[in-house]
């Protein structure tokens, strides 16, 4: 019996396929003997995870001089990094730079 991440991977395979296949979703469904709601359905859960931004963090160990204060960071895709420890103005400034 497989796994959710091998059927995962399995129906991922089938969409690069089908992309570059040049048939239709139908089509290609029909090709492969898959069904074509299950595999518009792994077809959605594939283009949210293309959209969603890859994302890692990474201990930061800050230390220095000048004043430190509480502070908040909003990135341009509209996530907010919260700091509940204060920290120095050069280290935002390292940080977005």
């Amino acid at each position: 019996m497989q796994g959710k991440a091998e059927i995962k991977q399995q129906m991922f395979d089938h969409i690069d396929q089908w992309q570059q296949s040049g048939l239709s979703q139908k089509a290609f469904c029909q090709k492969a003997k898959l069904t074509y709601h299950i595999f518009h359905y792994w077809y959605k859960r594939y283009r949210n995870k293309a959209s969603e931004p890859a994302s890692s963090f990474i201990q930061l160990n800050v230390s220095g001089p000048s004043a430190a204060f509480h502070a908040e960071l909003i990135l341009a895709d509209g996530k907010r990094l919260l700091f509940h420890q204060p920290v120095s103005a050069d280290y935002l400034k390292a940080l977005i730079s």
